[in-house]
Parts: structure tokens; C-alpha cells; sequence
């Protein structure tokens, strides 16, 4: 295992520990519990090697190589009499040089643990490291504590486990939330939220792996850019609200059009963009969108005909047109289709 030469952020410790606290749920085992937990600690907070010391009648020492690997640890180890003095309150016992103690909980400690951080870390870096630290020794006691432990972890199933493993579900919920929150963030900024398609930006994150695939498989795939006939008229006249809604019944008949593996994107204003992978005949997608709008005037229930104008061109995955000009061309041919109705 290689060493950073340079700090995790604080968004890749938050998921560290997130990776750490669901791969522990799924643990029965102390030894792959003492396995995942020194591999943590090596890997989010840098350290060369640790000590881990858990209480109870005879307290169980693990050390940490630098590679993360646990092996037992007697009273010899050189970093034990500072480890034990901090669990029992005893004459302190000064920490080594370049090392980082935490403990939980703070007042009579069941776990200690040292670790040996790198040297010339800023007093911020090993702050951060050290509540890194904290945080990873009490999710490993707690998760030791509710497997219940026999032999010298007996100690740990007490009324304090009850009290970690609360404050290990705190931090365990509180990353799962920064988790879905940077997820809802993420979909906030490639969807359209009048309709609920993909926006532009969508589009083109989602569209661009299926057009390479589609180039290098040698796949035929077509683009349709499609514009609502009338909504300034419809917007002037009826008001935006029923302009908005006929946007929205827009996408409802391009989204019925189409297949669900196909992209669809509003690209602002009246104007939409869909991407169709395999579309053997392309203008079969035309015909479809066709019956799809027919269908939808036919019920009446609007005081509006929707009416669209659609260019479509064929992408070749022999050419070196790229999708940003594809799109140009449907665009010009969406206009041509709409200035040959027009007149």
C-alpha cells in the first residue's frame, strides 16, 4: 500500500468513513472487523502504523503496520504504556513523538488508539487526522461491541456500547445524508424542473458516452431537435401558466415518443433535443411522435392545439461529425420543417 503525499480532502474522508460504517454493517467477524479498521486508519488519516487498545479484564492490544495489517500486541510494544495510562487513568504517560492518541468515550476510556502520523503535519492536518482517528476507533469498537465479542472483549457489551453505537449511528446517518444530499445536488443540475428532463447540461453528460459507444461499435443512432409551434402567441394571449403547461405537455408527448433508453432534454424555452441509440429506421421516430401528438389534440382537454416542429438528422459513426454539430444540423433542419409549413 502507497502512501499520499498529500492530505484527503474533506470530502474523501467524509466518504471514507461512510465506505467504512456500511462495510461494517455487513461484518460478523473480530478479525475482519480489525482488518477493515486498520486499513481505514492507514488509508484516511495517513498514519505509518497504530496502536489500537480495547478494555475489559485484560485489555486487547492490536497493532497496525503500515500496510494496515492488525497483529497482537503485549505490554512490550513500545507505545503501550502510554496507550494503557490514557484507558486507566493512571500517571500519564507521554504520547510518542509523531504520534496521534484519541479516545473513546473521552472520560474513561474503553478504546484507545495511537497512531504515527506524518511528520511536518500543519497543526490543521492533524486535527483533521485526529478526528478522522476518533471517528474510525468508534465505529470499530462499536461495531466490536455488537457482535458481542467473547474472551477480553467481553467488557466492551456494556451500557457504554449502547452509548457508542448511538453516536456511531449519529455519524453513520449524518454521512449517509451528506451522501444523498451531493446525489440530489448532482440530478438538481442536469434536470430541467418545469418538465423534469434532462436540461442541456443533462443531456450532453448523458448522451456523449452513448455517441462514442455508438462510434466505436460502428452503431447507427439519430438526433431529433423539436420545437412547440405558436408558445409566444399561446404565452401573449392565455398567460405564462398555461404557456408553462403547454411546455410541459410537450415533453409528455416527446417522452411517449420515444424509448425509455433514449435521451430526452428540454434545451430552454420551446425547444427539445432526443437522442436515439439503434434507431434502425429513423424516421419511424418521426411517425411515432406524429400519432403521439394526433393522439393528444384529439382529447380536447386543452385550449390550445400542440403543434411541433421536428428536424431529425442520422449520425454516422464512420464520420468525424462531432455531437455539438449533429445537433446544429437537426436544429436547421427543425427550421427548414418549419418554414416549409409556414408557407
Amino acid at each position: 500500500m502507497s502512501h499520499r503525499t498529500e492530505p484527503l480532502s474533506d470530502s474523501e474522508r467524509l466518504q471514507g468513513l461512510l465506505t467504512m460504517a456500511r462495510e461494517l454493517l455487513q461484518i460478523d467477524e473480530p478479525s475482519a472487523v480489525l482488518r477493515l479498521a486498520g486499513r481505514a486508519i492507514v488509508e484516511l488519516s495517513g498514519a505509518t502504523e497504530a496502536l489500537l487498545l480495547i478494555g475489559g479484564e485484560s485489555p486487547l492490544g492490536v497493532a497496525f503496520g503500515c500496510d494496515g495489517t492488525a497483529s497482537s500486541a503485549h505490554v512490550q510494544h513500545p507505545w503501550y504504556a502510554a496507550a494503557h495510562a490514557r484507558m486507566t487513568g493512571g500517571p500519564s504517560v507521554p504520547a510518542p513523538t509523531g504520534t496521534l492518541m484519541v479516545a473513546v468515550p473521552q472520560a474513561q476510556p474503553i478504546a484507545v488508539l495511537l497512531a504515527a502520523c506524518p511528520v511536518g503535519s500543519t497543526p490543521e492536518i492533524a486535527r483533521r487526522q485526529a478526528a478522522t482517528l476518533e471517528t474510525a476507533l468508534e465505529l470499530t469498537a462499536a461495531t466490536l461491541g455488537r457482535i458481542q465479542v467473547r474472551s477480553s472483549l467481553e467488557q466492551l457489551v456494556t451500557t457504554q456500547y449502547t452509548q457508542l453505537a448511538e453516536r456511531t449511528q449519529e455519524h453513520a446517518d449524518e454521512l449517509a445524508r451528506r451522501d444523498l444530499a451531493a446525489r440530489d445536488m448532482l440530478s438538481l443540475s442536469l434536470t430541467d424542473v418545469l418538465t423534469g428532463l434532462n436540461n442541456r447540461r443533462g443531456f450532453f453528460v448523458r448522451t456523449e458516452p452513448l455517441f462514442r459507444l455508438a462510434q466505436r461499435q460502428h452503431r447507427g443512432s439519430a438526433l431529433v431537435y423539436v420545437d412547440i409551434d405558436a408558445l409566444k402567441v399561446v404565452n401573449d394571449t392565455l398567460g405564462h401558466a398555461v404557456g408553462d403547461q403547454m411546455i410541459r405537455d410537450a415533453a409528455a408527448v416527446l417522452r411517449a415518443s420515444l424509448r425509455d433508453a433514449d435521451v430526452l432534454a428540454r434545451m430552454g424555452g420551446d425547444e427539445f433535443v432526443a437522442y436515439a441509440l439503434d434507431e434502425a429506421q429513423p424516421h419511424a421516430l418521426l411517425s411515432r411522435l406524429q400519432q403521439a401528438l394526433d393522439a393528444f389534440n384529439r382529447l380536447r382537454q386543452r385550449p390550445y392545439l400542440l403543434s411541433l416542429s421536428a428536424g431529425m438528422v442520422s449520425c454516422d459513426p464512420a464520420a468525424s461529425t462531432t455531437l455539438s454539430d449533429y445537433i446544429q444540423q437537426a436544429d436547421d433542419a427543425m427550421y427548414e420543417h418549419k418554414r416549409r409549413r409556414l408557407h
